[in-house]
């Protein structure tokens, strides 16, 4: 069934033109067989004469499998294992058009034989998708990773036991597929959560990037610098005291790029990183600088940092960077989205540089060593699991408070244990060959290295950690082996600090040879963004202080300005959200909510603000 030359088949394929590879090879002794039940009228598939359903009534079969399923039209179905056909007709039976159905197979053989009968009209319908085989599971996850997660409530997983209790191969993608949309739907509680804070914190950061110290770069600037170097990446995972001493060793041999928790650590055991990355956009992040001496220091800051920290002149300079994702949508195509704010960044600071995060610091500084263009990545103190049971190393800042809270009756391991205690925990493969304790968080982080590394394979990835939760794909070590690694290596002579970010401190250059133009025509952009924030935020206030009720906020041309602005319409994201799984609602309703939300919003980026907008009244 190579050819396939009906009407309906050739509209599907221009509909869904990935199906056709299902058809390219030609199989003179497939090991799939549609055969007819003894009721006479219903089918099912055998594979090498082993039936994958019911040989008496497949079709009663399916039915008892989906009757029980409650699915809304916003959840996601997923049939695993295609044994049993009927399961096919049937569930497209109970869910409208256009709600997402994706069937899930072994082998891409299968298609042939259920094409006619069962796939092609199931197929014809928006939203059906059909993924089997080996080959066609990549195109699988790239589906789910571009389904827009916001528009889903969940998962509703129909397995045909016939199928999935055979082939272990299912589990695995089911876990899978868990994994991936836990992640989204984390993504998208965290964006519920910070969105605004996100871009109060990029418009403060753009407004204010011309006053110095510290001068402020991007990370654009050091794309591809560092090519056939070597980097460790420091995290404050509880392994990393006892990997100190391989640190010391082999300094001169490795640039240092510290995540923010793991600093202090380094600096007590007289470790001088070259780099401190933070992520966090609440001032939270001060605790891990407080007290020491960073002026040798370059800080690598998302755009969506604490202002708080950044305009504190404690260290050598800041290095702006971007939060994108970059993913292939159902079409086909390569689709950005940016962090909250992010979108404003090129009105000030061109391109800054794209880093892809997975939600963590370390993550976020991983992707950084990649975009500098370093060759081989060490990483250390990479636990992402409680290894003996500790939550941090000692030296961090959290280790200190809680030091703090130690007595006769409250030992620094009941501290430990309390919070573990109260995470969702698991036990995952470690390192060692046996288990470790980790929670639902750090398992998503290691899920995010996990598909990291097979993106680069150009890249050398070494986990320095005995201890920790194993990362598939990037190679343990001892720290033996990793002195042996670098044996060959000569010392770097630190060749980053004849760059910009770093030169200043090092090579005594003085300040004010420093390029005064690009500064002023910075200190220009900055002040444009601010006068037109200012301007669209007293102009909406404005216009919703007139609006009539008696017309669909939806439709009116506030609604269009805002949906035209990303940082405002990510402002509401949350209620627009909520009124799309509310169809129902009278837009009487649906008008209140979007302009309360869009009202709240408003006033909380002009308190946010006023401090740098001199004409914003106080009040808000």
């Amino acid at each position: 069934m190579s050819q396939i030359s009906d009407s309906i088949s050739s509209e599907i394929f221009l509909r869904k033109p990935y199906l056709q590879n299902y058809f390219r090879q030609t199989e003179e002794n497939s090991p799939y067989q549609l055969m007819e039940s003894k009721k006479g009228g219903e089918y099912y598939v055998s594979l090498k004469g082993n039936p994958l359903a019911s040989q008496f009534s497949p079709r009663t079969q399916g039915e008892r499998l989906v009757e029980t399923l409650q699915i809304k039209p916003t959840d996601v179905v997923f049939l695993i294992g295609l044994g049993n056909p009927h399961l096919i007709s049937q569930i497209s039976e109970k869910i409208p058009d256009n709600q997402i159905f994706i069937m899930v197979g072994e082998d891409y053989r299968i298609t042939s034989v259920l094409w006619d009968k069962f796939l092609k009209h199931s197929l014809m319908v928006p939203g059906r998708h059909l993924f089997s085989g080996e080959e066609f599971y990549p195109l699988l996850f790239n589906y789910i990773e571009s389904l827009p997660i916001d528009r889903v409530s969940g998962l509703k997983i129909v397995k045909n036991p016939g199928d999935t209790n055979r082939n272990p191969v299912f589990k695995e993608i089911e876990e899978k597929i868990h994994t991936v949309f836990s992640a989204k739907m984390s993504d998208l509680l965290t964006k519920f959560e910070f969105e605004k804070i996100w871009i109060k914190n990029s418009i403060w950061n753009l407004t204010q990037i011309s006053k110095v110290p510290p001068k402020k770069y991007t990370i654009k600037s050091l794309e591809n610098q560092f090519m056939g170097l070597s980097a460790v990446l420091v995290s404050a995972g509880p392994s990393l005291r006892k990997n100190l001493p391989w640190l010391i060793e082999n300094r001169n041999k490795l640039f240092i790029l510290s995540c923010d928790t793991s600093l202090k650590v380094l600096i007590k055991a007289d470790i001088i990183a070259d780099g401190v990355v933070t992520l966090d956009a609440q001032t939270n992040s001060f605790f891990h600088f407080m007290g020491e001496n960073l002026e040798t220091i370059p800080l690598f800051a998302d755009l969506v940092s604490s202002p708080t920290l950044l305009r504190e002149p404690i260290f050598q300079s800041v290095i702006h960077s971007v939060t994108a994702k970059y993913q292939v949508d159902a079409e086909g195509s390569l689709v950005r989205e940016v962090t909250a704010g992010g979108e404003l960044a090129p009105e000030v600071l061109g391109d800054v540089g794209d880093i892809q995060s997975g939600g963590s610091v370390a993550t976020t500084a991983f992707d950084m060593l990649r975009f500098m263009g370093f060759s081989e990545i060490y990483f250390l103190g990479q636990d992402l699991a409680y290894s003996g049971r500790e939550i941090h190393s000692t030296g961090t800042h959290h280790n200190e408070k809680w030091l703090t809270l130690v007595s006769r009756k409250n030992s620094l391991e009941r501290i430990n244990e309390v919070i573990i205690r109260k995470r969702e925990t698991r036990m995952v493969p470690s390192t060692s060959g046996y288990t470790v304790l980790t929670d639902y968080v750090l398992d998503l982080y290691r899920h995010w290295f996990e598909e990291s590394a097979k993106s680069v394979s150009n890249l050398k990835l070494y986990n320095i950690n005995q201890d920790g939760a194993k990362i598939v794909g990037i190679q343990e070590i001892s720290t033996i082996e990793g002195t042996k690694l670098l044996q060959g290596k000569k010392e770097h002579g630190f060749p980053w600090r004849i760059l910009p970010p770093w030169k200043d401190v090092f090579f005594k250059v003085n300040s004010e040879l420093n390029d005064a133009t690009e500064d002023l025509v910075i200190k220009q952009k900055s002040q444009v963004l601010l006068k037109r924030i200012h301007f669209q935020l007293e102009n909406l206030t404005n216009e919703l202080s007139q609006f009539s009720k008696g017309e669909s906020f939806l439709d009116s041309e506030i609604w269009n300005q805002t949906k035209t602005e990303p940082y405002l319409r990510r402002m509401v994201r949350k209620t627009e959200i909520y009124l799309s799984r509310h169809k129902n609602l009278a837009f009487e309703k649906q008008n209140e909510l979007l302009i309360e939300s869009l009202k709240k919003e408003i006033r909380y980026l002009k308190r946010s603000l006023y401090p740098i907008m001199d004409e914003f009244p106080r009040n808000g």
